[in-house]
């Protein structure tokens, strides 16, 4: 990060850093549009005052483009840095203490308003790259600039999100979870030499000695909005499920290529399915803003059901730009012990080119506990 503004800080007898101050501490404050100027002609303004006496502080100030940032600091506050960035024009300015500062823009910081989702994963990483620290000291954002400044007066310890990597001290080792779970990977799918392909006329099933079709047959509900389908080959069952309407979940019979219906999912639109057959269970998660909304049903009629918020999945919303967009399934992929494994993987749309984040977590079924097993990010 280039140092700006040294000659009007020293004019300003805000003093220079000695080897005695710290790192400097990094603040951001991100404004989506200013109050208006008593200045017809002049930008909107945000006002930001800068109370850290004895800390050198280095400011990113983010915007929609349109703003004239007016920074002013308490004595025995140092500003030694100052950046202005957001994603559109660079017609903002910035002035301290009314004196206008040159050389403090940056191009292409993300303007968010949480410290939440994809896109405020990107600010820190640009703003760590860029200051060689391992996290911001504190942020906070308006859609719209108060009338009274902004003020930056302490330091966020609370937020973990705030720094570069938060989530490996939330790592779970799992040493006390099944095998079968704490050792998952994608290749350990015991049906995995079958797909299954279902659409609005039938399912096909390909597996080592070729492919099946199976139409739908007269009776059921029609299958409106196909979602996914699962095999299991000891029963030789195929399930699916749909959305729509009231959804549904089928079984077909790869034996005799006979349709029922389980059950009617009553308005729960589901993404992912699992059938244990250890439990005789299928397991089923969330589609939408609800990838958490897990639901169980059994063989016998049983039902049973957990719902953990989309935050309470750590890592999860930075996947995707969470409030303005759905999220990434939770895949279901194994059940042992009351513990289900999930995986969610970002979206082509969210993750750009190259290998995909992704998370994998553990959750108990009976309690709502949440672990997290493993992560990348690349």
């Amino acid at each position: 990060m280039r140092k700006t503004g040294f000659s009007f800080l020293i004019f300003l007898c805000l003093g220079l850093a000695t080897p005695g101050l710290a790192q400097p501490e990094i603040h951001v404050v991100a404004v989506g549009s200013g109050q208006p100027s008593k200045d017809t002609f002049a930008l909107p303004e945000a006002r930001v005052l800068v109370d850290r006496p004895g800390r050198d502080v280095s400011l990113v100030l983010l915007d929609g483009g349109i703003l004239h940032w007016k920074v002013e600091a308490t004595a025995g506050t140092l500003i030694s840095d100052i950046i202005r960035s957001g994603p559109d024009s660079t017609d903002s300015k910035v002035s301290l203490y009314g004196i206008p500062m040159m050389g403090v823009q940056v191009s292409g910081l993300p303007l968010v308003f949480n410290p939440w989702g994809h896109d405020f994963r990107q600010l820190i990483d640009s703003v760590a790259d860029r200051s060689g620290t391992d996290r911001i000291s504190s942020f906070q954002a308006r859609h719209k600039a108060p009338a009274a400044p902004l003020r930056v007066a302490s330091v966020n310890t609370t937020t973990a999100a705030l720094a570069r990597d938060y989530l490996s001290p939330l790592l779970d080792a799992g040493d006390d979870l099944s095998p079968d779970i704490r050792n998952w990977t994608e290749n350990h799918n015991h049906s995995g030499d079958f797909t299954v392909a279902f659409d609005e006329t039938g399912v096909s099933l390909t597996g080592p000695s070729g492919a099946q079709r199976f139409p739908a047959t007269p009776g059921i509900p029609p299958i409106l909005l196909p979602v996914t389908g699962v095999y299991d080959p000891a029963s030789q069952m195929i399930y699916c499920i749909t959305v729509g309407a009231e959804g549904y979940l089928y079984a077909v019979d790869a034996r005799t290529g006979n349709w029922s219906v389980i059950t009617s999912l009553d308005d729960y639109d589901a993404a992912g399915l699992l059938y244990d057959p250890n439990t005789r269970q299928l397991i089923l998660t969330g589609a939408f803003s609800r990838p958490g909304d897990i639901r169980v049903f059994g063989l016998d009629g049983s039902r049973s059901s957990v719902f953990i918020p989309t935050t309470g999945f750590p890592g999860l919303t930075d996947l995707f730009d969470y409030g303005n967009e759905h999220g990434p399934p939770l895949t279901p992929h194994v059940y042992r012990d009351g513990w289900l494994l999930l995986k969610a993987v970002a979206t082509q749309d969210s993750a750009g080119p190259g290998p995909h984040p992704h998370r994998v977590y553990a959750v108990q079924l009976a309690t709502g506990e949440m672990r997290l097993l493993r992560f990348g990010n690349d």
